[in-house]
């Protein structure tokens, strides 16, 4: 009996919180021997001309745990640390690709946000994306991940680093304080947050923002959807084709990501990547971003949104606007052909 219990209690802890089910194209490789994988990578990159085949094939084929054990046995084997090495042995993006992967999903977002605030002016763009992108979940290990890196508070650096509007929805959602979901569906409060956002924006002058990044903000991630749906009964416009015409700016790129993110996360992503790579120069950083981000959280997941929104598969068009060893680690992150 207490087993049943035990279960069920589970069951509705696993149901109360956040806690997203994975869609990974990179998954721990059976049959893995750190030792052997180490020795491997050593011989690569002693090659003269470097053998980047192999250490592509190791890195980009095991788990973030897998990497760092890896990573233990090379320093045992090798005298330095494997980091090092790969910075020695590599460049360009195939080196940023490389690196990315030897940090956990979360070191990786962390560090992504530390450099878009490095120096003089903002990556709004890299902020914007990995900050309205990730769960609550995410955004509290992210937190507790960059406190340890960078002895600095999430919080304060996106305070002192954008101002106005902006920092104010940058902050609500590092603040993580969105509802869990919940298994009551509250149609009286989706009807009252739906009239408030046309109320606070198409229909009066001028935008109440406060009342835009209270709602998106807090509320639960399946409330909001049901809030979108229903806001189409109050306004001409959808809850995208308002924020167009509201807001401006890193504004109205922040709104924007929020709802496709909230709307569809894997679908926000897919449209990223495919954005990304349409012009002749793919644009390295968020590709490379993208794919060592979410290789192990739902990556796959983001390949069937891209086959079926732009009716190609993300492999293809990896394949046609990348090149050399940079694409053959891209896809195989990737993980195979849709």
């Amino acid at each position: 009996m207490a087993l049943v219990s035990e279960f069920l209690g589970q069951l509705t802890l696993s149901y109360g919180t956040e806690v997203e089910p994975k869609f990974p194209t990179v998954v721990p490789a059976r049959d893995f021997d750190p030792a052997k994988d180490a020795a491997r990578i050593e011989t690569a990159v002693k090659t003269k001309g470097v053998d980047e085949q192999t250490v592509i094939d190791i890195l980009t084929r095991r788990s973030y745990e897998q990497r760092r054990e890896i990573a233990f046995e090379y320093e045992r084997l090798a005298k330095k640390d494997l980091i090092s090495a790969l910075k020695g042995a590599l460049s360009g993006s195939l080196e940023a690709l490389m690196l990315g992967l030897m940090k956990s999903t979360a070191q990786y977002d962390a560090s992504e946000l530390k450099a878009s605030m490095k120096g003089l002016g903002t990556d709004e763009e890299t902020l914007i994306e990995v900050v309205f992108s990730r769960n609550n979940e995410e955004l509290t290990e992210i937190k507790k991940v960059y406190k340890d890196l960078f002895k600095k508070d999430l919080e304060k650096d996106v305070a002192g680093d954008t101002s106005g509007d902006f920092a104010k929805l940058l902050l609500a959602l590092v603040q993580t304080k969105r509802d869990d979901p919940s298994n009551v569906i509250d149609y009286e409060k989706i009807d009252e947050d739906a009239r408030s956002l046309y109320e606070a924006g198409v229909m009066r002058k001028g935008t109440d923002v406060a009342t835009w990044i209270t709602i998106m903000s807090k509320r639960s991630v399946p409330h909001l959807q049901k809030v979108f749906e229903r806001y189409k009964s109050y306004s001409p416009y959808d809850m995208k084709e308002s924020i167009r015409k509201e807001v401006k700016g890193d504004l109205e790129k922040s709104f924007l990501t929020l709802v496709e993110c909230l709307e569809n996360r894997q679908l926000y992503f897919a449209n990223r990547l495919f954005e990304a790579m349409k012009s002749k120069g793919a644009k390295e950083k968020v590709v490379t971003r993208v794919l060592v981000s979410r290789c192990e959280v739902d990556l796959m997941k983001i390949r069937s949104e891209f086959k079926r929104q732009h009716k190609k598969s993300l492999y293809q068009t990896i394949a046609e606007h990348t090149k050399g060893d940079y694409q053959k680690a891209l896809l195989s992150l990737c993980g195979g052909d849709d």
